[in-house]
């Protein structure tokens, strides 16, 4: 038996609507090709994780499969030469986890087979259909007049539910029958007397907006439930104009249409579909299936399919969303919380691929905007949705007047007492298996965020050192550049002090009454001798200008200093006569 592949009571414990991520970890060359070590997690904890290695070749096979889906999917390409050199095979792990990425993430992709054999080949590498049709064979075996006529492609989104063309003697029927295998879910909690009692009840249901069922019956492991088809297929189906036989993939995958249902279809669809959920609600049967794949529209009426699901005990199509907020709870909650998303599809033609919506597109009237809002928004999730009394109540459906059902129409689901009981039990144990998974999902979002706080602050500790070494480095290539600057200025202002000094030392006796004149620009009288000085004057008074120079005098000074004294003429000087 597989790793998660256990069964308890007949039952499968595996819950195929669990999220699934993939991180390819690691690769290695070995015989000629490279394979990549791949980690896979069920659920939000690490202790559902596994590995599996993967070669190319083998994502080709997996794009080979998908592509019936009608989804681009950018598979990198194929290389013949150098594709063993490590910075392709590194460039080619991105590729090819963008690859997973968005296989995991697609809900129509993930929860095919080809995906899911992919990623998880311990619990879906069985021959499903062949098991399936060994036990429809067991189970019409002891039925006089039913016979398999074919088995049905991949209608539906469910990987352990099969479909059957059937035919019976008994029955003169122009329209096809349809035989639906299901083995029982994790919620399955029902003993086989209690089973075979709900069943009995079940197949005798009758209401004019729940699709009549010609025969069912359970067994140790599974159900079959046989109901007549319908031309046009499932609302779905009539949403994107697809054809009801073709497989689930290339039908929902990307189509082509989208057909949004008039307002007045909206309001009087949704009404009746309220109508079927507060019978089931007030008969005590748990529901919690309902989405635009399991509802029929005949003649202008809502027809449910499917009401079994909630006692074989499947998951929800819906569970991945409801999952994430507490206040949707109870079985009542969550048949509220699919007719918002099945009310949003039907408004605009396409499925709400998230929990909440946080803005609604400006065209939706506005009395159905308050609808989706009081269930779809975040606000809503958090403090709580309205129950089935209230939607009736609402303004969009009071109006509708259940006119539709005629005084033709029956109403009838009788449960044994005992049963009944059973059943309470069952949903006691449906919602705690519910709040207990809430409470895991809770947890593990807040040590997620614990964790991105704790490496958002090393992070910024990290950039914290960063720019403290950044500001050293600059301060330190500062004050070298300072230094150099400095040592540049010294060594200019060092020659110029020493061509100061030597005007200085011949210089220093320039003054009234001297009878050396000074030398310039380091020229001494031996190598350049000067005219003699003139002789005093009578009076002891000299008439020379008093020139005074410092260090810091300019060449251009000490030129016309020199030019000055060379030029000299003392017969320019006049006599003065003392008093």
């Amino acid at each position: 038996m597989a790793i998660f592949e256990k069964r308890t009571a007949n039952k499968v414990l595996i819950d195929d609507t669990e999220s699934l991520s993939c991180v390819i970890e690691n690769w290695f060359n070995t015989n000629g090709h490279t394979e990549f070590v791949i980690r896979v997690q069920r659920g939000p904890f690490s202790d559902k994780t596994w590995r599996v290695q993967k070669r190319y070749n083998d994502f080709v096979k997996l794009h080979s499969a998908l592509q019936t889906s009608g989804i681009h999917l950018p598979l990198p390409p194929k290389k013949i030469v150098g594709n063993m050199d490590p910075k392709f095979i590194a460039e080619r792990q991105q590729a090819l986890q963008k690859y997973l990425n968005i296989i995991v993430m697609n809900p129509i992709l993930v929860s095919s087979l080809p995906a899911r054999s992919f990623i998880d080949p311990a619990n879906y590498c069985q021959p499903f259909r062949e098991i399936a049709l060994q036990h429809v064979s067991l189970a019409l075996r002891g039925e006089v007049g039913w016979e398999v006529v074919s088995p049905l492609t991949e209608i539906g989104w469910r990987l352990r539910k099969h479909y059957y063309h059937v035919r019976c003697k008994n029955i003169q029927s122009k329209e096809e029958l349809w035989a639906g295998w299901i083995d029982y879910g994790p919620d399955k909690h029902l003993d086989d007397k209690d089973m075979h009692a709900i069943f009995k009840s079940i197949s005798q249901i009758q209401h004019p907006y729940i699709y009549p069922i010609e025969m069912c019956l359970c067994t140790d492991v599974g159900a079959l439930v046989i109901r007549t088809s319908h031309k046009n297929g499932s609302l779905r189906d009539v949403l994107y104009g697809v054809k009801p036989k073709q497989s689930f993939m290339k039908k929902y995958g990307n189509p082509k249409g989208h057909k949004p249902l008039e307002i007045s279809q909206i309001a009087l669809y949704g009404r009746q579909i309220l109508e079927a959920l507060k019978f089931l609600n007030e008969k005590g049967l748990p529901y919690g299936h309902l989405h635009t794949g399991n509802i029929i529209i005949d003649n202008d009426r809502v027809k449910l399919l499917d009401i079994e699901n909630g006692i074989i005990g499947v998951p929800s199509f819906y569970r991945p969303y409801f999952m994430q907020h507490k206040k949707i709870h109870s079985l009542q909650a969550i048949d509220v919380y699919c007719f918002g998303h099945t009310l949003y599809e039907m408004t605009f033609g396409s499925p709400l691929h998230e929990s909440v919506v946080e803005h609604l597109p400006g065209e939706c009237n506005p009395i159905l905007r308050s609808v989706l809002e009081s269930i779809l928004s975040p606000e809503a999730c958090k403090s709580g949705i309205p129950t089935i009394d209230d939607l009736l109540k609402h303004a969009f459906f009071a109006n509708i007047k259940p006119t539709m059902m005629l005084s033709s129409d029956k109403i009838h689901l009788k449960i044994p007492t005992s049963t009944k009981e059973q059943i309470k039990k069952i949903i006691i144990m449906v919602e705690d298996r519910l709040k207990d998974e809430q409470k895991m999902v809770r947890s593990q979002k807040r040590l997620v965020k614990v964790q991105e706080m704790m490496s958002s602050e090393e992070e910024k500790k990290k950039q914290r050192s960063k720019m403290k070494q950044e500001h050293k480095l600059a301060k330190e290539k500062m004050r070298q550049k300072t230094i150099e600057e400095n040592e540049k200025v010294n060594g200019a202002s060092g020659s110029g002090s020493d061509r100061a000094e030597s005007v200085n030392s011949t210089s220093t006796n320039t003054s009234i009454g001297t009878s050396t004149p000074p030398s310039v620009s380091g020229v001494t009288s031996a190598s350049a001798p000067l005219p003699p000085p003139p002789p005093p004057p009578p009076n002891g008074i000299s008439t020379l200008p008093v020139v005074t120079t410092n260090g810091n005098s300019q060449p251009d000074d000490r030129s016309a200093l020199l030019t000055s004294i060379c030029g000299f003429n003392k017969s320019s000087l006049r006599k003065t006569k003392v008093k």
